[in-house]
């Protein structure tokens, strides 16, 4: 759950609420209709009712849920994905692989109340999975089904607090990572929208709070764009779409599900064979060689994906826990372009040797001297057709060291490699088949990494969102079984990066943050970073 009033350091601001203006304008109209006259209570009855604001309007009629049967358990109940499944069944099992993605934006002064919930309620309609929920299987191997869920409240889902005077960005960040570190209401769509109001300068703050089984990186930018404005006054959308139908699937829908989906891989896999059977033959007969060269590099490619780094772990980043901080840096980003083509290379490139080079400031700082880490990197599959998460995981050392130039090549052939892998295509299956490992097992290979770091490409032009201009975008995500994770978003011209770190796995958060910052310095320029967001 989310926080609540009770223990948010943000004070509820009842004045402003959606509720308190609804019973604030009633409590009036039913007190003159107590000492009106039987004609004035009349002519009252006719008036024109008020406009109230999205979530707080009285619940339309819904409609009935229909209980799928036969072949809608298919087509209305989406089976998840093999990375989805993985990221859910972990996430659910051990709470320090909490799977949790947030998308905080600084905005230059509240949005407009009703405009934000008609938004939500827009998108929610125009992307069904926030109207989603997720169903299991009454057996714990099944693969779990998406459907529409019939209880779908707006109003439980977006939320807003008054942040007390003299609040600063540390209390931005503390109210995040407890939000962060609340789980979701798994009987309800893996979302919440929380805005932060009355901050410095007038400005506020949007935390945008996604299960990492509904969207991955790139999966929240796109929802983004959904909710957005080019402009302040934003363009006309038309009329509110209809909402999807709500549906329900018992155990009986559940298990036709099973069935039929298996019906249809078998189906789809005996096709395939016979599609692909005579140019495999004819392959075989004209390079028998190059046959078995390819059947070999994919498995090996694939013993790759699956195996553990063999690498040490960093020794004064092996605590684990399910709490954890978040801390933020800002760059230029043109400077960061300027800088990757000095050297010839990409952006991605000096970001890991930014972080390589700070964590090597960390550990001689801290007086444990290392020479790689463990870390590892989603790897973007995704198409223009994705509408699940569409990413794997490479599982690699990286060399940790102040020699810019050697890291720069390392990262470059780390990943270059690794999205030439021909397992790459395979990577959903692999992760679809963690559910035949003991839970246990699954969660602590996944605590073999020191660090987590990603880079997402975000939106490089101004937007609004419910007539508030967007000054930042920062993503913050949960460490998921690393000590440290580093996760880079642009926007407008400024790089942002969210750094989460494990309690139990980083004792000095300071002195991190100095290094990662040094790192930075060292390899984009010493006058990249920014200031204060809330300045």
């Amino acid at each position: 759950m989310a926080d609540s009033p009770e223990n948010s350091p943000a004070n509820p601001a009842p004045a402003k609420t959606a509720a308190a203006k609804t019973v604030a304008a009633k409590a009036p109209a039913k007190k003159a209709a107590a000492k009106a006259t039987p004609a004035k209570k009349a002519a009252a009855k006719k008036a024109p009712a008020k406009t109230t604001p999205a979530a707080a309007k009285a619940p339309a009629a819904k409609t009935p849920p229909r209980v799928l049967r036969g072949n809608e358990t298919v087509t209305q109940a989406r089976r998840m994905g093999g990375w989805d499944f993985a990221t859910w069944r972990m996430a659910t099992d051990d709470p320090v692989m909490r799977s949790t993605i947030l998308g905080v934006m600084v905005m230059d002064k509240s949005p407009d109340w009703d405009t934000l919930c008609d938004r939500y309620e827009r998108a929610s309609r125009l992307a069904p999975v926030l109207r989603s929920k997720v169903v299991e299987g009454p057996l714990d191997f099944q693969t779990p089904r998406v459907v529409v869920d019939p209880n779908f409240d707006l109003s439980f889902h977006m939320r807003r607090f008054s942040m007390p005077k003299g609040s600063n960005w540390a209390d931005v960040l503390d109210v995040a990572r407890r939000a962060s570190m609340a789980d979701f209401d798994k009987d309800r769509p893996l979302w919440q929208v929380t805005v932060l109001e009355d901050l410095p300068g007038g400005k506020s703050v949007v935390i945008q709070k996604l299960h990492h089984a509904i969207a991955d990186g790139q999966g929240a930018v796109q929802l983004g764009l959904a909710l957005l404005d080019f402009t302040e006054e934003g363009a006309d959308l038309g009329p509110m779409p209809d909402a999807p139908e709500p549906v329900v699937l018992d155990s009986t829908g559940f298990m036709q599900a099973v069935v039929r989906n298996n019906l249809g891989l078998v189906a789809k896999t005996a096709e395939d064979v016979v599609k692909g059977a005579v140019p495999f033959a004819v392959s075989a007969i004209k390079n028998p060689l190059g046959l078995l060269g390819k059947i070999r590099d994919t498995a090996e490619s694939l013993v790759k994906f699956t195996k553990v780094p063999l690498g040490p772990m960093s020794p004064i980043l092996q605590g684990r826990s399910i709490n954890y901080h978040f801390d933020t840096i800002e760059m230029d980003f043109e400077q960061f372009r300027a800088a990757a083509a000095r050297r010839d290379r990409t952006v991605n490139d000096l970001f890991l040797a930014a972080i390589s080079v700070g964590m090597h400031h960390y550990h001689e700082a801290m007086g444990n001297p290392i020479s790689e880490l463990r870390m590892n990197m989603p790897i973007s599959l995704r198409t223009s057709a994705d509408q699940t998460n569409a990413v794997t995981i490479a599982r690699f050392e990286i060399p940790v060291s102040n020699a810019i130039d050697d890291v720069l090549a390392a990262a470059a052939e780390t990943v270059r490699s690794w999205r030439a892998e021909p397992a790459l295509k395979l990577a959903d299956y692999l992760a679809e088949l963690s559910r035949f490992l003991p839970p246990d097992m699954v969660s602590a290979a996944a605590q073999t990494s020191d660090l987590t770091a990603s880079n997402v490409p975000g939106i490089p032009v101004p937007v609004w969102l419910a007539g508030a201009k967007v000054e930042r975008m920062y993503p913050l995500v949960g460490t998921i079984g690393a000590a440290i994770n580093v996760t880079m978003l642009t926007y407008n011209g400024t790089a942002n990066v969210g750094i989460s770190s494990d309690d139990a796995a980083v004792s000095d958060r300071e002195q991190l943050m100095e290094s990662l910052r040094h790192g930075f310095r060292e390899v984009i320029g010493p006058e990249s970073l920014a200031g204060d967001p809330l300045s």
